[in-house]
């Protein structure tokens, strides 16, 4: 029988075990198609200075209302919590387009590190072009925008940009943080635009750049970041365009609550849609 030298049996092991932890990592970027559901692919684009991945959904039965649900995953990309919401949206029969936000970060910080604000909606606005060009839908498609974490923040700043916001029918917020490290605020003093001392712009002073578009939060009771109950204190009451939804649950990923997390999801979605 022939036997491989130990040296040699040793990196062959190394070398699979390596391949095996990268694998995960690449399947979760992709949901696979379900038939009767819908389809699922991955698309490669290029925006301004952001380059992705985009996971692009067509459902086999739209919705009655055709809107395009762009999500972005928190900063450790399509995987765990991201993923399960990602497939969650396709579940439900949305046209989806989603977005790793690790990814647009690292195009980020290759390109020299905070990125412009103007810089950053002018990308946005490509980026959302080609998803619905990817997806074969109108150009007027209106869109919902859903992101968890450092995704949360792109809805905000996106959903608060004049030159978007006729596009845009509203967003929902998971897991928001303070401030978006990653952008420079807008040029000249602006309402909603609070900087904190390392100059990053704040993200729930800029919630009320929405204006009277409807956009809804969800923050777990106990997140690490912000809490529910800051959120609330953040944000005020209820009103007829912005909502808080309080998920009992541990950290910043909803632990023991993500159920009830997705269902506020779809509660926040219904809401948007039904004043449209």
């Amino acid at each position: 029988m022939n036997s491989f030298p130990i040296p040699f049996a040793r990196t062959v092991l190394l070398a699979t075990a390596v391949l095996s932890l990268g694998q995960p990592a690449a399947e979760a970027r992709q949901l696979a198609s379900r038939p009767s559901v819908y389809t699922a692919r991955k698309e490669k684009i290029t925006a301004g200075n952001l380059r992705v991945d985009l996971v692009l959904v067509t459902p086999v039965s739209p919705k009655p209302q055709t809107v395009l649900v762009f999500f972005a995953s928190g900063d450790g990309g399509l995987k765990g919590l991201s993923k399960d919401t990602l497939q969650h949206l396709a579940d439900q029969g949305y046209y989806v387009a989603g977005m790793s936000s690790r990814d647009a970060l690292k195009s980020i910080n290759d390109s020299g590190g905070r990125m412009a604000h103007h810089a950053a909606v002018a990308s946005l606005a490509s980026l959302f072009d080609q998803a619905k060009r990817a997806l074969t839908l109108p150009a007027s498609t209106p869109i919902v925008l859903t992101g968890i974490s450092r995704g949360a923040n792109l809805v905000v700043v996106a959903a608060g940009a004049p030159e978007l916001q006729p596009g845009i029918a509203g967003g929902v917020a998971m897991a928001l943080t303070r401030e978006a490290d990653y952008l420079d605020a807008p040029a000249g003093a602006q309402p909603g635009i609070q900087l904190d001392e390392k100059g990053r712009p704040q993200m729930y002073p800029a919630i009320q750049r929405i204006g009277a578009i409807p956009c809804a939060v969800i923050q777990s009771t106990k997140d690490s970041y912000v809490p529910s109950a800051e959120s609330r204190q953040l944000l005020g009451p209820d009103t007829p365009t912005r909502r808080l939804y309080e998920v009992k649950s541990s950290g910043h990923n909803f632990g023991g609550g993500q159920d009830v997390m997705l269902r506020d999801l779809d509660d926040a979605l219904l809401w948007i849609l039904e004043r449209r």
